[in-house]
């Protein structure tokens, strides 16, 4: 009988060198984008307000599915609705949504982007979401299950490799801060690093 381990692991190997020449390009070609003048006019705004990539999927569930009030944005995002009303706080603060009572229940707060920042923060969004929505248009039933679950084991790594390595100049990771991962920057990067600035 024969041994496949070594040609399974070898197989391995190469496609992970496939992933890394794949997350490369993708990840060239949406910096790219963030350099359009409207998204660097946008990055500057939100860097003034004190926001950073963790507040990014909070202005994108809003693209998606607002107005909401931040329960039903919390179930949205797969997060607390404390960590969504904080971030959802410091949204405000910065300018970029707003919230008001719900008209069929005052008791209920609903969270709209501001109309100072709407159009702007809608086309920074479909902007980075469009090729997102057409690539899973593109995938049938099955290949869109198979596609995502590959997904949620790459994120799962790599918040597990966080957490078993943290910087030991920062704080731990917070299992749920899914907005801060690795994975959703490589996903959407906010702004190009100091490194990206300076090329």
């Amino acid at each position: 009988m024969t041994d496949d381990s070594g040609s399974a692991e070898n197989s391995v190997d190469a496609d992970l060198e496939t992933v890394i020449q794949l997350m490369g390009r993708m990840v060239r070609t949406m910096k790219s984008s963030g350099r359009h003048a409207e998204a660097r006019e946008l990055l500057k705004l939100c860097e003034e307000a004190g926001l950073g990539p963790r507040h990014v999927p909070v202005l994108f569930a809003l693209v998606l599915n607002g107005p909401v009030s931040v329960g039903v944005l919390a179930r949205h995002m797969a997060l607390s609705p404390a960590t969504v009303s904080q971030l959802v706080g410091e949204l405000q603060r910065g300018g970029f949504v707003e919230r008001s009572p719900d008209p069929r229940d005052r008791r209920r707060m609903i969270v709209t982007l501001h109309e100072n920042h709407r159009e702007r923060v809608e086309r920074f969004a479909w902007r980075r979401l469009r090729p997102l929505r057409m690539t899973l248009e593109a995938l049938g039933p099955v290949e869109r299950r198979h596609f995502l679950e590959g997904w949620r084991t790459m994120i799962h790594m790599m918040e597990v490799a966080a957490l078993d390595d943290p910087d030991p100049e920062t704080k731990s990771p917070a299992p749920e801060d899914v907005a801060g991962a690795p994975g959703f920057q490589v996903v959407c990067p906010i702004a190009p690093s100091s490194q990206d600035r300076e090329d």
